[in-house]
């Protein structure tokens, strides 16, 4: 698939186009969470939705997981969320 190719290398720098973010798939289920890699926070709301939630690397696809399900996961397993990426090409309004 194209996007999956164009994802696998949307995150440059810290940053994140508004566009890739839109197409990054929502990962629900694991085989072993701790083989999930933690790229960066997002928060960022736009018109019809809001990415409050973290973007991680699984085998070779980046995902997006919610803030809920981090929670949800927090008991079994640490997150790094120390590093903040930024979203750019914001649509103006």
């Amino acid at each position: 698939m194209e996007w999956e190719r164009i994802l696998r290398d949307s995150v440059k720098e810290g940053t994140i186009r508004e566009l890739h973010l839109r197409h990054v798939p929502t990962l629900k289920s694991a085989e072993n969470w701790n083989d999930v890699k933690e790229i960066g926070m997002v928060d960022h709301r736009t018109k019809y939705a809001h990415y409050k939630g973290i973007l991680v690397k699984y085998g070779d696809r980046i995902f997006y997981v919610s803030e809920q399900r981090m929670q949800a996961l927090a008991p079994y397993r640490t997150w790094d969320t120390r590093r903040k990426l930024k979203v750019t090409d914001v649509e103006k309004k």
